[in-house]
């Protein structure tokens, strides 16, 4: 065995090139078509079966660098009694959440009831968020914490990845772009959805740059509740897994994982599991230690690129 260093170990193959990689794989087809084995999706893209450091080199896009590393573990608390959504949020809170938000139902709050809701939240240390709130409601709200209702755009799973995109950044110029918070869902298309979410944060890049704006982004990923299985509901857990590396590899700022069984009731146990998936990925999958880690990966890069190059142009266009 060679005892050559890690870092020298690929000198020992000799590099092959696009054309032979192709050459090769139409020889063991045998007479069937090179073609039949291109999956062409909804987005108008090509997926080819293979790729190699020359497509890295033609497709690789400048994805800006999230402004934290890792990410915030997210839980939601509908807020039907005060006290009651107090205590699911502490218990989250004591059990590994890192951020609450609690969705107030339209629900109108006075300020001691605000207190109340979080009393006992160190929220220097574990934001907190409001959602379904009265707009009349919002100047209450973030007096007793700023920056609690930072507008929401949410961005509903449409036909196409490209839409989505496009909606998102259509929406985006709508409001003060600095300060807007995109809300994206995250399902079963693993490389797409890493991708999709690459691809967003370059397209917001241009556009502050378009605007003069210095560029600024929050993006919040939930697992889609729509993936959900009702009579199988504990392999929702693994369709929560996949959904919630992709939202991560893709640069979430903050992730939502539903419980596997929100549709049976969303018990106790299904949002411990929902959070246990969270920290396996965190402390033992190192997935916080690493800033942008498909960087590179030549599948992903041409994604990324072909969906940013798609929804721009169709934006641009629009």
């Amino acid at each position: 065995m060679s005892t050559e260093p890690y870092d020298r170990i690929f000198e020992q193959f000799p590099p092959v090139s696009a054309a032979e990689w192709k050459e090769k794989i139409i020889r063991d087809l045998k007479g069937d078509a090179y073609d039949k084995l291109i999956w062409h999706s909804k987005e108008g893209i090509d997926v080819l079966p293979f790729y190699t450091k020359e497509d890295n080199e033609k497709y690789q896009l400048q994805i800006p660098p999230k402004s934290s590393g890792g990410w915030q573990i997210t839980e939601r608390v509908i807020v039907d009694d005060i006290k009651e959504a107090n205590r699911e949020a502490l218990h989250a809170l004591n059990y590994g959440a890192t951020s609450i938000i609690f969705n107030l139902k339209h629900t109108l709050l006075d300020a001691s009831e605000t207190d109340c809701l979080t009393n006992g939240i160190l929220k220097n240390i574990a934001p907190v968020y409001f959602e379904d709130y009265l707009k009349d409601n919002k100047s209450v709200l973030e007096h007793e914490i700023p920056d609690s209702c930072t507008p929401v755009i949410l961005i509903p799973k449409q036909e196409t990845i490209i839409s989505e995109l496009v909606y998102a950044l259509q929406k985006g110029l709508e409001g003060d772009i600095s300060v807007n918070r995109f809300h994206f869902y995250t399902g079963q298309n693993y490389f797409f959805e890493i991708a999709r979410l690459r691809a967003f944060r370059w397209l917001w890049k241009q556009v502050c740059q378009l605007k003069n704006e210095p560029y600024q982004l929050t993006v919040f990923c939930e697992t889609a509740i729509q993936n959900g299985d009702d009579k199988y509901e504990y392999s929702n857990i693994l369709r929560n897994t996949t959904a919630a590396m992709s939202a991560v590899l893709g640069g979430s700022d903050a992730v939502i994982i539903n419980s596997h069984d929100i549709h049976n009731g969303n018990s106790d146990f299904g949002k411990h599991i929902a959070r246990n998936v969270h920290h396996i990925l965190q402390q033992e999958a190192y997935f916080a230690e690493i800033e942008d880690a498909v960087k590179g990966s030549y599948y992903i890069e041409y994604l990324t690129f072909k969906l940013a190059q798609k929804a721009w142009e169709q934006f641009r266009n629009s």
